[in-house]
């Protein structure tokens, strides 16, 4: 991802930046349609679930709750065509 092209990352990107970088480099949003992104999500959340990674809920209080709605909200409106 070019997260020169993402300013947002910080503000209405944040659930997804700090859940997707658990594991991995953060994937680039417009690589996929809307359509798909639900699916990866919840692959990604199953697969966080299996690895005991934060699903739902910040680790720390004060932090943001990482929602799912926020995740896939966040990648279907930079998604591609």
């Amino acid at each position: 991802i070019d997260v020169a092209r993402y300013p947002d990352l910080d503000t209405s990107g944040r659930s997804f930046r700090d859940a997707c970088d658990q594991c991995h480099v953060l994937p680039e949003p417009s690589s996929r349609p809307a359509r798909e992104w639900r699916r990866v999500v919840q692959r990604m959340e199953d697969n966080m679930s299996w690895m005991n990674r934060i699903v739902g809920s910040a680790p720390q209080r004060g932090e943001p709750q990482l929602r799912r709605q926020d995740i896939l909200g966040y990648l279907e409106s930079k998604a591609g065509r």
